[in-house]
């Protein structure tokens, strides 16, 4: 899903003649705190590889989705940033009233071909997932029960978190495309009224 709003971003962003080049000049705050978060997010993996163990794995990943909600925080006034917190703020309210795991319909992935990743949930190998059935009543209806579409390349199941996030993103990459264009443009008229004096 974050693929897709990435890519209708940059379209969006194209369409109304911002430029790609310029998001490269977007000044976001927190690239460490993002970087961290990704390493975080890796921990328990690390912990299987080493065979090392570690009462509460389940925690790293929620971590890791704390750290990117500071980012979210840190570049609160750019456009598309409220909604990318507030996704990621609904995602984690889910985590945290099923022992730090999100909730995801595993017969819904199992319809996808997801099998394998399904069996990685039941046997533990994957921490950060539960079953839906076994969710807290009220958090299923925001776990990832919405199942995209089996002809989508793409198709998985997503929560009204994820959603939100996308729109997110998708925002923030067409404004800042946009805002720097103006800029530009800005910045040239000014040079250009002050050749002439």
């Amino acid at each position: 899903m974050y693929i897709e709003a990435i890519l209708i971003g940059l379209l969006i962003g194209m369409i109304r003649n911002g430029r790609l080049t310029n998001f490269n000049n977007a000044k976001f705050r927190g690239w460490a705190i993002a970087i961290l978060a990704f390493v975080v997010y890796l921990v328990p993996y690390g912990l299987k590889i080493f065979s090392i163990g570690f009462e509460n794995p389940q925690w790293f990943p929620f971590a890791a989705m704390g750290l990117i909600g500071v980012v979210a925080l840190a570049n609160f006034d750019k456009t598309g940033m409220k909604l990318f917190f507030v996704g990621t703020l609904l995602n984690m309210a889910v985590m945290a009233f099923n022992g730090f795991m999100m909730p995801i319909d595993i017969e819904k992935m199992r319809a996808l071909g997801f099998e394998s990743f399904v069996e990685s949930i039941t046997n533990g190998t994957v921490v950060n997932y539960i079953d839906s059935m076994d969710a807290t009543k009220w958090t299923v209806f925001f776990s990832k029960i919405i199942a995209l579409p089996k002809w989508y390349p793409l198709a998985r199941v997503i929560s009204i978190g994820d959603i939100v996030i996308s729109v997110g993103i998708a925002l923030v990459i067409q404004s800042e495309m946009l805002l720097h264009s103006m800029r530009t443009k800005n910045s040239m008229v000014r040079f250009s009224y002050k050749s002439k004096i």
